[in-house]
């Protein structure tokens, strides 16, 4: 399989949350570069040997700060001011403005590692273990992290004062200020320094609020701490960190990778928002309260949703902290070029600019170094993006915009990280450690000089005025001084505001409101029946937060479930549901379900199915109680989205009581459409799982439906074990007369269900030439469960027969290359009796009989498919010197490279017009990098993108099977085989499960071509 996976090895460097190390022992690279400590000998001589290459600092310098600005290019509208550069600042990773209007910015220099820690371990990913979990500040070791403050004393729009803030850091990606505190990220801790005259010095050591954030990758730590409208303190956190998050009164909250996070500063309650996303970096919340975070994606990332699942790499980072998920919420649909990534992003929503982008995105890209204008365009309860211009680029590879706000001026301010790298792949400390820009993107004729001002200090008539002001930012400043100082004695001088017109202003009281501690029920129903959907939709969004509401506030809920026509609320609603308790919740849910109007929305029908399965079996008969109701059943949410997803989860779930609520949804169906989405869900829950537990009132319950269920009548009774329907079935699998469908059916399940009594008749069935390719296929994939030897050695016999069909060919394959024994007696054939071409064999499925660990066959492999066996890190080095001097001695032919392409790579991946989709689309990766593409060509181990982790997983009946993990539900697990069809395994009967350091992608895949075809592939791939 000739992909090209790999070539994103900047993909996960996305953030480029990147610095230095600061340590002053320890081994040194190649290059004399400095490498982390470690003491593990293995890994330390990994990481000494690792030769840099890709997207990684190359052999150009920096251009001198002041002459970046004539390399950019913006239009006509707009002017671009250099702000700050080294000395002043060096690796910006993170900009913030305070309530003074001070410039606030995380100079990152300890990345990659954290200072006074060893590494124990590394893996494919370049994650790392260390020794231990550092002190948080000002314990331990210091690091070189700071935060500096920039200030412009004289109003001439440049920083003409810098103070460093708190310095000592060990990896700190975040600051804001707020409640009389600096609050800091510094995983694994989140900090708060007492500042209660807010002048934004610290006025001692700092407290830990939350503790427990990874460490293992350094691009991808917790991130983006901003204030929500609400009063949460937000946070992001990348893919490839895990987290486990302790405050004084959350405890051990756990989630695997990318996520939206809060915290309540008052309650020190820490919860998981919304999970999934992408490499999340970056935090936005627009005018009304929608929240927004780049990913290292194709597009413009997640319009978050409260409570939601989003797009995850189930394989790289784990499952979901929900087991009954059952699909995920995608990204905003985007119409433009799919180019990678977005990593920071915000809504412009101030007037500082020309009004042409008022309400776009500004939406960074670092690895192809532009910032993207992006229009958004209503699309039922989320957004369509389009792509309008680039509002920034240059030919300067090092530019690395990293972080993007909006200033009180009103212009866009913009951190470039600037380096000539990009890649976390090289684990030493290769990092420009003297670079570091931040642009100003202004209005060409408005300088906007401000004058000098304190929020802090303004009174409270002054910062309800804040609240009608055109820009947001200020809108958001007034709303943090309103949670500072808590007064409920405001409520009062807001409520007429509430009560107005003006929907933005409605909405910014009814915040201010509950940010002051004033909101109540008779609050809560002003909003509820406000004319401004947003203000409905934020008045059902704080009820959750609460958790609990009043019967009075729980009625108009139920009312505004029912009636509410407007789609962004009614998503709310369903959020909100599946907070609440079940008294209030399932008649919300069943007012959604009458309505009607979801069915088709991006996101709405999944939050449904998300509010009822929270409810699954804590109201077990309230949500049975719903679909006493035919009216329900018409709903075209329930038939599309809800059905078969509520008895999967019954099912999965297990149990007496679960499966009686299966039974009782099946005696509720009105109709066979609905007993049919009924049953497909069941068939769904009931794969890989053994059906001797099944209770009585399930099992007579599906009995009618067996035909549609498991496609035949004797189905159920092989299922469950039963001896007479057993023997029966093993009699039909071997007549030819009998019904085709039911032998295909029987054979799999006498197979799945472990019916050793059927091993001489599935024999039998692939050792006779009259049988059907198809028959033949799926017997030589029931046999695969049982450890005999004999089924090995005959079915290696019959092999010669099985070459003219290349589905019955590649189930035998996979058989025999399972087990050791039988891939001894394959391997056998192959090279002493010769009945078997090893050309039969693609390189895949070679490579995965060295997964059965028998030294005897893995030097069998190496002999017989040389390829299989892995290049030393030198061998790859020589390669990709070697082609790099190929590519540059000449021209290639685009025609003909086209051709090599197609044929090469198209199968596995899409490049403009053309190609297949097993491996990622190439079209928007940093083709014109020729030393990157040639990284993951030569090495496609390098870095193995998400969603393309191949796992070894090692059965209790003694398999071994290769694949990649498309779906984790319940205890089932879905795996995607490097050849054959999908299988669901039961988590009971995995023995071992470990990602694997190698790609789907073969190494040496450019060795057949000759120089000229080289020259002619890489001249199509790099094509503009």
């Amino acid at each position: 399989m000739n992909t090209i996976e790999k070539i994103g090895i900047i993909c996960i460097a996305l953030v480029v949350l990147a610095a230095g190390c600061n340590q002053d022992s320890g081994r040194k690279g190649r290059n004399g570069t400095q490498l982390p400590q470690s003491d593990n000998e293995e890994v330390a001589r990994y990481m000494e040997s690792f030769k840099g290459v890709g997207a990684l600092s190359d052999t150009s310098k920096p251009t001198l700060p002041q002459k970046t600005l004539s390399h950019f290019k913006y239009p006509n509208d707009l002017a671009l001011d250099l702000v700050l550069a080294e000395p002043q600042i060096v690796q910006p990773v993170e900009l913030s403005f305070d309530h003074r209007g001070r410039l606030w910015v995380v100079q990152y220099h300890q990345y990659p590692y954290p200072e006074g820690l060893k590494v124990t371990s590394i893996d494919n990913y370049l994650r790392v273990k260390f020794d231990k979990i550092p002190t948080a500040p000002p314990g331990g070791a210091k690091g070189a992290d700071k935060i500096t403050i920039f200030e412009d004393t004289n109003g001439d729009g440049k920083y003409d004062k810098a103070t460093d803030a708190i310095k000592g850091l060990n990896i700190a990606t975040s600051v804001v200020t707020g409640r009389g505190k600096i609050w800091v990220l510094n995983p694994p801790y989140l900090l708060a320094y007492p500042d209660r005259n807010n002048d934004g010095i610290p006025e001692g050591n700092p407290v830990v609020h939350l503790q427990g954030f990874g460490l293992e990758d350094t691009h991808a730590v917790a991130n983006s701490l901003r204030w929500g409208p609400d009063g949460w303190l937000y946070g992001a956190q990348g893919s490839t960190a895990t987290a486990d998050i302790s405050s004084s009164v959350s405890k051990h909250v756990a989630f695997q990778g990318q996520a939206i996070w809060r915290y309540n500063t008052d309650s020190h309650v820490f919860e998981v928002y919304a999970e999934g996303g992408g490499n999340t970096f970056n935090v936005e919340f627009d005018s009304k309260g929608r929240l927004y975070s780049g990913d290292n994606g194709y597009d413009r990332g997640p319009n978050f949703k409260q409570g939601a699942y989003y797009q995850k790499s189930l394989g790289k980072h784990g499952p979901y902290t929900n087991a009954y998920t059952f699909g995920n919420l995608k990204n905003m649909q985007l119409s433009g070029e799919r180019k990678r990534f977005t990593h920071s992003l915000i809504k412009y929503e101030e007037t500082g600019l020309p009004q042409r982008y008022k309400g776009k995105m500004f939406a960074l890209n670092p690895l192809l170094n532009f910032v993207q204008l992006t229009r958004l365009e209503p699309f039922g309860s989320t957004f369509k993006n389009v792509d309008e211009d680039k509002v920034l680029t240059t030919g300067d590879h090092w530019f690395r915009p990293v972080n993007v706000k909006a200033g009180p001026d009103g212009a866009v301010y913009i951190a470039d990280w600037y380096d000539s790298r990009l890649s976390h792949v090289d684990p030493r400390d290769t990092w420009h450690k003297t670079s570091g820009r931040v642009y100003r993107l202004r209005s060409k004729t408005n300088k906007a000089i401000l004058p000098k001002f304190d929020i802090s200090k303004y009174s409270v008539q002054q910062l309800i005025q804040l609240l009608k002001n055109e820009n947001k930012w200020y809108r958001q400043q007034a709303q943090i001084q309103f949670a500072n100082r808590k007064n409920k004695s405001l409520v009062p001088q807001l409520q007429p505001l509430l009560k107005s017109a003006d929907g933005q202003l409605a909405l910014e009281a009814l915040w201010a409101i509950n940010l002051s501690g004033g909101l109540n029920d008779d609050i809560a129903l002003i909003a509820l029946s406000h004319k401004d959907p947003f203000v409905r939709n934020w008045a059902v969004r704080l009820a959750g937060d609460r958790q609990s509401v009043s019967p009075v506030v729980s009625k108009h809920l139920i009312r505004l479930a029912e009636t509410e026509a407007d789609p962004e609320t009614r998503s709310q609603i369903a959020a909100t549901a599946k907070r609440l308790p079940g008294d209030t919740a399932i008649p919300m849910i069943e007012g959604l379900l009458k309505g009607g109007y979801d069915a088709a929305d991006a996101d709405i029908p999944l939050l449904i199915w998300w509010a009822i399965e929270a409810k699954a079996e804590t109201d077990r008969g309230k949500v049975l109680d719903i679909f006493q109701r035919p009216a329900v059943w018409k709903s075209k949410t329930v038939q599309n989205t809800v059905l078969k997803r509520l008895i999967q989860r019954y099912v999965m779930a297990g149990g007496e009581a679960n499966f009686t609520a299966a039974a009782k949804l099946i005696e509720l169906a009105p109709s066979k459409n609905a007993a049919k989405e009924l049953i497909s869900g069941l068939s769904e829950g009931l794969r890989g799982r053994d059906l001797i537990g099944l209770s009585p009132a399930l099992a007579k319950a599906i009995k009618p439906y067996q035909n549609e269920l498991f496609g035949g009548p004797l189905a159920l009774g092989i299922r469950q074990g039963k001896i007479g329907v057993v023997e029966k079935a093993i009699l039909i699998i071997t007549d030819s007369k009998a019904d085709p469908q039911q032998r295909l059916t029987y054979a799999r399940l006498l197979g799945e269900s472990g019916q050793k009594k059927a091993v001489p008749a599935l024999l039998k069935i692939v050792q006779t030439s009259g049988s059907s390719a198809a028959l033949k296929q799926t017997a030589l994939q029931a046999l695969q469960y049982f450890d005999m030897p004999e089924i090995g050695r005959k079915v290696v016999a019959a092999y010669p027969q099985y070459r003219g069909d290349v589905g019955v060919r590649n189930a035998a394959i996979d058989l025999v290359s399972s087990r050791s024994l039988w891939a001894a007696s394959f391997l056998e054939a192959i090279e002493k009796t010769r009945n078997i071409n090893k050309a039969d064999v693609p390189d895949a499925v070679a490579r995965k009989l060295k997964l059965l660990k028998d030294p005897g066959i893995a030097e069998r492999v190496n002999r017989l498919w040389p390829n299989v066996k892995l290049a030393t890190s030198a061998e790859k080095n020589e390669s990709i010197a070697r082609f790099a001097k190929i590519i540059r001695s000449g021209r290639g032919d685009l025609q003909k490279g086209r051709v090599l392409y197609l044929s090469n790579c198209g199968p596995c991946h899409r490049l403009f017009d053309g190609g297949g989709n097993i491996g990622p689309d190439l079209t928007g990766y940093d083709r014109d990098n020729m030393n990157s593409m040639l990284l993951n060509i030569v090495d496609p181990n390098a870095d193995i993108r998400e969603g393309y982790v191949i796992h070894k997983i090692v059965t209790t009946d003694g398999r071994t099977l290769e694949g990649k993990i498309i779906s984790r539900n319940g205890d089932a697990i879905t795996l995607q085989p490097v050849a054959g069809k999908n299988m669901v395994l039961s988590a009971t009967r995995v023995k071992e499960m470990k990602a694997q350091q190698v790609s789907l992608m073969p190494e040496r895949i450019l060795e057949h071509l000759s120089e000229q075809e080289v020259r002619d592939i890489f001249s199509y791939i790099m094509k503009k």
